[in-house]
């Protein structure tokens, strides 16, 4: 049986979660830029900073997106999942509807498969097809029982930053015992633990001594590389450390969009007082989390109540930006002529596949090898050039067709894949 695979009128979709995605998407490259450039991007001292304002600029670069975008990412998944499933059910019934929506998770995670071993081994895609499953149970559940779904799961992750920093705070009691030893009475053991403990939370300065090896230098030896380094072919399907917080996010998602706020933001009474108390909080989460982070670093944080706040930070901001850009668009951008967000947005997994391709050329052997090269201000500048490449692309692929080509080629394999005769 053939199925149709046109897309979506444009009466049918909802353009601020287009508006929504194609933010995302822009944004989300601050970040994922740093795979692609440094050995260790999470490095608050090794790589990328040769003055000052590099270290400022990875203060405002990851107090105000790191993990943001992907949050975004996760929750517009989320209502993604529901519309989906809301959309096929009223075209077909019973288990159709599972076939259809099972065949789409499926190629989502063969593509983002095939993403990360042979483009880049940071894709996300085939965790969100793995989440995409684990969300089922979810769709019917009274809104309710979803949030008492998201409180049960939030309670593992605070549990986690709870035995992370009792764990943290024994190691530095044992820490201020031993050293406080005589040096008589100190053994090989107590020598080794101060060692590892100062090694650990000593202040760093940056050095470029090291000699740091491009780890892509032909095209085929990052795909050998990648399979080294990524598991999928071992069976581990998702990201362990994510799991959690992605379905979190993605059933607040679904909640959201089953208020109505992303067809009209004034369901909500006190939309903005609601919006503006979340970006207030995530703000000031943020910036006590990554001032730590960047600047001080060396000083281990051995505060309960600092570690359970520390539990949701980018989540909490990335909710926020959502509430904000989704006010804001249908308050003042909605009849904008020049939709650059919304076109994104449309093609979204075209654009971000296309977004790692462009970082690959410029920064492995097997383009330009700029690997290493450039200070954090300065990639700010690939950041601009890369979104305009971005934007010119898609403007001129969609004055001739209506969607994007990883977008036909997914709807395609998800509607007349493994029909029967």
């Amino acid at each position: 049986m053939k199925y149709n695979i046109k897309p979506i009128s444009a009466s049918e979709r909802i353009p601020s979660l287009d508006f929504l995605r194609g933010v995302a998407i822009l944004g989300i490259l601050f970040i994922n830029i740093e795979s692609f450039v440094y050995p260790n991007p999470w490095s608050s001292w090794q790589y990328g900073y040769k003055n000052p304002i590099d270290h400022h600029t990875r203060f405002w670069i990851y107090f105000l997106t790191q993990g943001k975008f992907y949050t975004m990412f996760a929750l517009l998944f989320g209502v993604g999942f529901f519309i989906f499933m809301e959309r096929i059910n009223q075209k077909t019934s019973g288990l159709k509807v599972m076939d259809i929506y099972t065949r789409r998770l499926l190629w989502l995670f063969i593509i983002g498969v095939i993403h990360a071993y042979f483009i880049w081994d940071g894709d996300i895609l085939y965790h969100y097809a793995i989440c995409g499953l684990l969300l089922l149970p979810f769709r019917s559940m009274k809104s309710k029982n979803l949030m008492v779904v998201i409180l049960f799961l939030s309670f593992f992750l605070f549990l986690k930053s709870y035995k992370s920093v009792t764990e943290r705070q024994q190691s530095f009691a044992n820490y201020i015992e031993t050293v406080n030893r005589t040096e008589e009475e100190k053994t090989e053991k107590d020598m080794k633990l101060i060692a590892s403990w100062e090694n650990r939370y000593s202040k760093k300065k940056y050095s470029i001594s090291e000699e740091i090896v491009n780890p892509k230098p032909t095209y085929w030896q990052g795909v050998i590389n990648s399979y080294e380094n990524h598991n999928v072919h071992k069976g581990e399907f998702y990201y362990q450390s994510l799991i959690l917080s992605s379905l979190i996010v993605m059933i607040l998602g679904m909640l959201l969009f089953r208020t109505g706020i992303f067809s009209n933001y004034k369901v909500w009474k006190y939309y903005w007082i609601i919006t503006v108390s979340v970006l207030i909080v995530g703000l000031v989460i943020n910036y006590m989390r990554y001032y730590s982070w960047t600047y001080e670093d060396h000083i281990p944080n051995i505060s309960t109540w600092k570690a359970l706040l520390f539990t949701f930070p980018k989540e909490i901001l990335g909710v926020a930006y959502v509430l904000l850009l989704n006010g804001i668009y249908q308050k003042y951008l909605k009849n904008v002529k020049l939709k650059i967000f919304t076109k994104i947005g449309k093609t979204a997994l075209s654009n971000y596949i296309f977004q790692n391709i462009i970082l690959g050329i410029l920064f492995y052997g097997y383009g330009f090898a700029l690997f290493n090269s450039y200070t954090r201000f300065e990639l700010l500048g690939f950041v601009v050039v890369i979104w305009i490449v971005q934007i010119i692309v898609t403007f001129v692929w969609l004055r001739y067709y209506k969607q994007g080509p990883l977008e036909f080629l997914w709807r395609s394999l998800t509607y007349n894949s493994f029909n029967k005769d």
